[in-house]
């Protein structure tokens, strides 16, 4: 089977390539309006894209009628904004966060906040795995919007680093599958580095 992707209307565009690239670790990304309101919401459209300096790109969505979502814009006004990893027991709340919410998410939903320490954005204080971000660049895609970020400080709970890598069997990191699913590590591979 052979698909145009012009053939396609925006929806099924979009189911088509959630339900493909699977799965997709999720940003959990906390913003700040620049005044007084801070924002958290998950992205799946995320990934790092360099390791020095570390970048990472997210991408967000326009909303309804093509505005642009609350961390967007905050993102553009500030050109700050954080990272913080979803694990299990942050499933539920990371999902109700997806809502389109009038008020702070941290606040409406009930999520503890830590303060940045080079960044104003909070993140997520119960996170075992954050990072604090500048944005580098922010490439307008007409649909969404793409922001690289350079990390500048990592937060990671203490016993969670082994031999400098994040130890895997005590890290449970959720991803996003397409429609309404998500997923866990579950079990995993290692195969040893090709050497030619």
């Amino acid at each position: 089977m052979e698909i145009d992707p012009q053939h396609l209307d925006k929806a099924a565009g979009y189911q088509l390539m959630i339900s493909l690239l699977i799965p997709r670790p999720i940003a959990w990304v906390g913003s700040w309006d620049g005044e007084k309101t801070d924002n958290l919401a998950p992205f799946s459209y995320f990934m790092g894209v360099s390791a020095q300096p570390p970048r990472v790109a997210i991408s967000v969505a326009r909303g309804r009628g093509g505005s642009l979502k609350h961390t967007a814009r905050n993102i553009l006004a500030t050109g700050e904004f954080s990272i913080s990893m979803v694990e299990e027991e942050a499933l539920g709340p990371m999902h109700q966060t997806s809502g389109a919410w009038e008020q702070s998410e941290f606040d409406a939903v009930g999520i503890a906040r830590a303060p940045g320490q080079v960044i104003r954005p909070p993140r997520v204080r119960d996170a075992r795995v954050a990072m604090e971000c500048k944005l580098v660049q922010s490439v307008d895609l007409e649909s969404t919007h793409l922001f690289i970020g350079e990390v500048l400080l990592y937060h990671i709970a203490e016993g969670l680093l082994k031999n400098g890598r994040v130890d895997i069997e005590n890290y449970h990191p959720m991803a996003r599958l397409g429609g309404e699913g998500y997923c866990s590590l579950g079990s995993r591979v290692d195969l040893p580095p090709v050497r030619v």
